[in-house]
């Protein structure tokens, strides 16, 4: 007998009792399906190479419950993840709130002074720490931030400037992933 047709005399006896237990594993029948083909699949391949098993019911339960594990393994990877990837700074629930300070702190305010202080408030640098990544002096950070903070507690509400929706945005994904790099990095 040919590959195939040895295959499939061999493998033809044991499908109802493949179908029954891949159906009972996926606890789905159209997931059960799927498994069993997945199953007849694998051990075609491995037949073609190796001698068949002496307890071919056996072993064609085994391929199946390996075969589920990996399925399930690989879900629970994907949906592990997602998560990750769904908890971007877009989907997060502060993310309007944030948003809303850093608009406001950018309209009012230059986007040095705006990054400087969200580096020294939110982030705690020291100004040493600001002006090197700045590119500045530790004179020009104070005095940076003593004009930011003088800005705030009075609330200035004139002299707003167009928001640069851009900066905006990545100063506020740097606080959401809590990244001052973000914040100091020039575009």
């Amino acid at each position: 007998m040919s590959g195939p047709t040895r295959y499939e005399s061999l493998v033809v006896p044991h499908l109802n009792d493949l179908r029954t237990y891949c159906v009972c594993l996926a606890r789905s029948s159209w997931d059960g399906e799927d498994l069993m083909q997945e199953t007849l699949l694998r051990t075609y391949v491995y037949f073609m190479s190796h001698t068949p098993a002496d307890d071919l019911r056996a072993f064609l339960r085994r391929v199946a419950r390996n075969v589920w594990i990996d399925q399930y393994r690989m879900q629970r990877r994907r949906r592990n993840l997602a998560p990750a990837a769904a908890r971007s700074w877009h989907s997060d629930s502060d993310y309007a709130e944030v948003l809303g300070l850093v608009e406001w702190l950018s309209e009012r305010l230059p986007s040095r002074n705006v990054r400087v202080w969200l580096l020294a408030e939110y982030f705690g640098y020291s100004m040493q720490e600001i002006a090197e990544d700045m590119g500045t002096t530790v004179s020009a950070v104070k005095s940076l931030l003593f004009r930011t903070r003088d800005v705030i507690r009075s609330r200035e509400e004139a002299k707003t400037r167009n928001v640069i929706p851009l900066d905006a945005e990545r100063w506020c994904r740097a606080v959401l992933q809590e990244n001052p790099r973000l914040i100091a990095a020039e575009r």
